[in-house]
């Protein structure tokens, strides 16, 4: 259970970040293209677009209607993975800690969202009880850390 110290300092992290990301994402431009199709808008997305929740799309799928979006910042501060996983939870509308695979192709597109630090960066895969994997931005090397270590934390989400 968390104590009343670790909530204080995650909804505090929270109000400041989701403040931060927000006006963050209102500077993004790219726009996705709308179609119709039996009466039906179908968006469709391309790599560098904003995302439809404010993100910058990294991946998209076939159809180009669906895909994943990145957060176009890191959180402030570098977090064990306990507070990652809460703090990359808060915005709602499915944003989360992405996967070991979501974060590796989020390395492999980082050109296309930008602003990475050259760090390790959490992913919400768990190796056992007291390790997480992460995923490296300056080699781009995978490995497992230890859950109480603090590293950089970037919030995706699906669409």
């Amino acid at each position: 259970m968390i104590g009343f110290k670790e909530t204080v300092t995650v909804v505090l992290l929270t109000a400041g970040l989701t403040l931060g990301h927000t006006s963050q994402a209102a500077n993004t431009n790219n726009q996705p293209t709308t179609s119709e199709n039996n009466n039906k808008p179908v968006v469709t997305y391309r790599l560098g677009d904003k995302g439809p929740m404010g993100g910058k799309v990294y991946y998209v799928d076939d159809s180009g209607e669906h895909g994943l979006e990145a957060k176009t910042a890191d959180e402030i501060n570098t977090l064990n993975w306990n507070d990652a996983v809460t703090v990359a939870s808060v915005y709602s509308a499915g944003w989360h800690l992405p996967t070991k695979t979501e974060l590796k192709i989020l390395y492999e597109q980082r050109h296309v969202v930008g602003g990475f630090a050259k760090d390790d960066y959490w992913s919400s895969t768990e190796l056992d009880s007291n390790s997480a994997w992460i995923q490296g931005f300056f080699k781009g090397d995978q490995d497992r850390y230890n859950k109480y270590s603090k590293l950089s934390v970037r919030a995706v989400r699906a669409f």
